[in-house]
């Protein structure tokens, strides 16, 4: 505990509040809709999605986004900046593409001091949540329909039924909260995943990040119905494709 909290504050000096990393043990989970019983190491991952001004902060910094090291070894080479649809610091970052939400995570991992290399995903402080590991962060080990239980809610997520029809604040739905206490895993942005749609590998450490395949979203988004907000939900695009539904959070292996 002591060490993730001690990277949450490092975090937060980097990159600003609101940062907390949430823990989830290893062990056995229940996958999909047909609740495959799959195991899984601990690892801990960001209790909130990264948002427009943690994000800015890569954008501006001077070894950021401008950075070509970022992008050595995708098939994109540089970062495709898209306008924001809601410029609010605390609103999810949003039309980010895959290569620009990894190319965020092989920054701040260079910036506490872990690798960033493709060919060392390993040695990386910081990367995107499989999908298998964003999906325990999201229902726990009891094969929960929504983060908070099996029947939906439309005050504890941002999703069509709630009306909002945009982003809200990603501290806004505090009764929506998974069992390892992490916000917006239902509504709000579909989050990018680090699997592969349609081969998505159990161990992240075997997946192709050279590969321009279609890469995992999860979770809905403020624009669909309870059905594609599940946990269980599986959407999938182009890594380069950047829309204002689509955003990321963080995770850390421990």
């Amino acid at each position: 505990m002591y060490q993730t909290e001690t990277s949450a504050k490092k975090i937060r000096n980097i990159i600003g509040e609101p940062f907390e990393w949430c823990e989830v043990p290893a062990g056995e989970f229940l996958f999909g809709t047909m609740q495959t019983r799959l195991t899984i190491p601990d690892f801990a991952i960001a209790k909130y999605p990264t948002t427009y001004s943690q994000y800015q902060v890569f954008v501006d910094a001077p070894d950021g986004l401008g950075n070509a090291r970022w992008w050595e070894g995708f098939s994109q080479d540089e970062s495709d900046l898209r306008d924001q649809e809601w410029k609010i610091d605390n609103h999810p970052r949003e039309r980010v593409n895959w290569y620009d939400a990894l190319g965020f995570c092989r920054w701040l991992s260079w910036k506490l001091g872990g690798g960033y290399e493709i060919e060392d995903v390993n040695s990386w402080l910081i990367r995107l949540p499989s999908e298998f590991e964003w999906e325990k962060a999201a229902r726990g080990t009891d094969g929960r329909i929504y983060p908070y239980g099996n029947e939906f809610d439309e005050t504890r997520s941002n999703t069509f039924e709630s009306g909002v029809a945009k982003t809200t604040d990603v501290m806004t739905y505090s009764q929506g909260v998974s069992p390892y206490g992490v916000f917006d895993m239902s509504g709000n942005l579909w989050e990018w995943c680090f699997s592969s749609l349609n081969n998505p590998r159990l161990d992240p450490m075997n997946e192709e990040i050279k590969s321009d395949v279609i890469r995992c979203l999860r979770g809905g988004s403020f624009s669909l119905k309870r059905t594609e907000s599940r946990v269980d939900s599986r959407y999938g695009n182009r890594p380069s494709v950047a829309r204002s539904s689509f955003g990321f959070r963080i995770m850390r292996p421990l």
